[in-house]
């Protein structure tokens, strides 16, 4: 069964996506931090604009495989786009620097394309600053092009925040909490999500006091990413396994649980 534990939603400023179209040359490499994170900055590409074709055009860089291919449908070629091997350990902005590092130097501008957590306050320009802008970050890659000798920018292309739950999501999800179920975890935000949210005020019928704990010893918790399986484990799920995001591995983990 689906639950949805993030919402996304456009930046509340489109303005500075459309400006870093217009101005793509100015960058050596743009980084977008997930597949959302491409939507959101193709959704604004001019029609007459396309990413440049020649060798040495700016680069896209990806931290997993999945978006890598994301950036080929939305036309970016595919000898300019870097991300870990399909084989990496793990699909993060570590795996991604092992690929990336020969290609930055001194001089070298970076683009970082990502989100935000959902804040009143917008960031209402591309620009480059000692600490990104509120939301979900590539902080240490940032720090390895900037001891490198290159600069790095942010651009906040959409939103996370958290989802709105009808009676019957709270429904679903209080059964799955009580009945042991297994849980797969692709953002650490998700697990935050969901506490809060098991917190609130529950569809008629159910009781979630807002004091009691949520349970979650008896549940599983599926972690791509050690950074999530901490977060549920500091949720208190009963058992916390770490596994690659690909399908098969995904299968794999759940065929694994006794």
């Amino acid at each position: 069964m689906l639950l949805p534990c993030l919402s996304i939603l456009p930046a509340a400023d489109l303005t500075p996506l459309q400006t870093a179209w217009a101005q793509l040359a100015q960058w050596d490499a743009l980084m977008f931090v997930s597949a959302n994170a491409i939507d959101a900055f193709f959704t604004q590409r001019p029609a007459d604009v396309h990413w440049p074709q020649d060798a040495h055009a700016v680069r896209a860089w990806v931290p997993g495989p999945a978006s890598a291919r994301a950036l080929e449908a939305a036309s970016v070629p595919s000898h300019l786009i870097d991300a870990p091997a399909e084989q990496a350990e793990q699909f993060d902005s570590e795996s991604l620097w092992e690929q990336v590092r020969p290609q930055v130097g001194k001089g070298f501008r970076l683009l970082v394309v990502r989100g935000g957590r959902a804040a009143p306050v917008p960031v209402s320009t591309p620009g480059r600053s000692p600490s990104p802008p509120n939301g979900i970050g590539r902080e240490w890659l940032a720090e390895q092009v900037q001891s490198a000798g290159g600069s790095v920018d942010w651009l906040l292309a959409y939103q996370r925040g958290a989802p709105l739950w009808t009676d019957a999501d709270y429904a679903q999800a209080a059964r799955a909490r009580d009945g042991g179920a297994i849980w797969l975890f692709s953002s650490s935000e998700c697990v935050a999500h969901l506490q809060t949210l098991m917190h609130r005020a529950p569809a008629p019928g159910l009781e979630v006091a807002e004091s009691a704990q949520p349970g979650w010893s008896g549940s599983v918790a599926l972690a791509t990413h050690p950074r999530i399986a901490k977060a549920a484990r500091d949720a208190g799920f009963g058992s916390v396994r770490l596994t690659r995001p690909g399908l098969a591995d995904v299968l794999a983990s759940i065929e694994s649980i006794p």
